[in-house]
């Protein structure tokens, strides 16, 4: 098989907050920074272990969230549901997304992120994943004005 080309397309991380029966490690969470801080800053993070009281752990770092990736295009379209979001692409190696990573992608890029597609646009699915690099440019921004 030929070598094929890797082509683009824009998405942007949609977090949809639930309430659940109880806390389970493997929990994703987003919480917001500001205590000392200029800007205020998220912190994306998965539950490691199970709080003793899950009602006051909920009251300082809000409810679970699901992570979806949205087309940039309409906001619309999903891109990838929470499954799929599981590999990024490190400059040419594929590596599994961290909370670093996301924190990263949500703070630095503001959510934004390229993911891998073929030449009419479908998002490429690779072990069930889609593979997530940083975003090569945010249209429409300038440097400085």
């Amino acid at each position: 098989m030929d070598d094929e080309l890797t082509y683009l397309t824009e998405g942007e991380f949609a977090f949809v907050s639930y309430v659940p029966s109880e806390l389970k490690v493997g929990m994703h969470f987003l919480h917001q920074v500001t205590v000392g801080l200029i800007e205020p800053e998220w912190i994306f993070f998965t539950l490691e272990e199970v709080p003793e009281d899950e009602d006051m752990f909920m009251s300082l770092y809000g409810a679970p969230v699901l992570v979806y990736v949205v087309s940039t295009e309409d906001g619309t379209e999903v891109l990838a549901n929470p499954k799929e979001i599981r590999l990024f692409d490190d400059g040419g190696e594929l590596v599994p997304i961290s909370d670093a990573i996301m924190t990263e992608i949500i703070n630095k890029d503001e959510g934004f992120m390229d993911i891998e597609c073929d030449d009419t646009g479908d998002v490429i699915l690779f072990e069930g994943s889609v593979i997530i690099s940083y975003i090569s440019s945010i249209d429409g921004e300038e440097e400085d004005e």
